[in-house]
Order: structure tokens, then C-alpha cells, then sequence
């Protein structure tokens, strides 16, 4: 970003005339707003990736059809990144329980929470897993959904 500036006070000492210096100062500004733009994004997909979780199926509930799309960890109102959202996906008719269980860096279970859908064939939908507010999901915490 302070090359940016010095950039800019480098182009304006530079100019000559006051259209010149409007010119140069649009350009400046341009530039400065091109890579203010492309340290957000990619400021952004750096927290998106690092708080990407790893979610594992069961094998009987794969076998039921379910599968899991795209994941993501959220707040409820009541605790910090204790909400669990599924991007569900059913292959075959499915109506029943799925409980997801969070563990730690040790293994340890630290979380469980569970939901009743139901979804016909080549439905898919947004399942919400809401945890206890004290259990904080981290992208190096392990998921199932079972």
C-alpha cells in the first residue's frame, strides 16, 4: 500500500499541467483501487480456506444415498462457530435421523448434534447441525455425519 502512495506522489510532483495532474491522479487512484481490490480477495479466500472443514460420511448412510456437498461453519446467535451447514444431497428417497459429531486435534469427541430431514430423489438441500455453544468447530477439527 505505500507503494501505492509513493506512486502516486511520484506522478502528481511529475505532471505539468492541471489536466495532467487530474489524469494522473485518475490514474494513481485507478491503480490504488486495483490492488486494494486484489488484497481483499485475496485476503478472503484466504479465511475461506482456512476455515474449510473435512466432513466423513458414514458408510450406511452413504449407502442410503446421502451424500455431502459443500460445507461450511457458522455462528448461531447463541455460541462462535457451532453451526455445522450441509449441502445434502439424496440419491435415493431418504427420511430419517443424521447426527453430526464434531472431535478435537485428539480424537475426542467435543460435540454432537442431530436433525430429522427428508428428501425425495435428486433433491438436495441445506442442513443446519446447530452444536452446543460451547463447542467451537475448527478446520482442524474432524466432522462425521452418521
Amino acid at each position: 500500500m505505500k507503494t501505492v502512495l509513493f506512486l502516486a506522489s511520484c506522478i502528481l510532483l511529475s505532471a505539468c499541467s492541471s489536466s495532467s495532474i487530474k489524469e494522473n491522479i485518475n490514474k494513481a487512484g485507478d491503480a490504488a483501487g486495483q490492488t486494494a481490490g486484489e488484497f481483499i480477495e485475496g485476503a478472503s479466500k484466504g479465511v475461506q480456506k482456512a476455515f474449510d472443514v473435512n466432513i466423513t460420511i458414514d458408510s450406511k448412510l452413504a449407502a442410503k444415498g446421502i451424500e455431502c456437498g459443500k460445507t461450511q461453519v457458522a455462528s448461531d446467535s447463541l455460541g462462535t462457530d457451532n453451526l455445522l451447514i450441509v449441502y445434502v444431497i439424496f440419491n435415493e428417497n431418504f427420511k430419517g435421523k443424521l447426527t453430526a459429531k464434531a472431535f478435537d486435534d485428539n480424537s475426542l469427541e467435543m460435540g454432537r448434534s442431530s436433525v430429522q430431514i427428508q428428501g425425495k430423489k435428486d433433491e438436495a438441500k441445506y442442513v443446519e447441525f446447530h452444536f452446543d455453544p460451547r463447542t467451537n468447530l475448527d478446520s482442524k477439527h474432524q466432522l462425521t455425519v452418521e
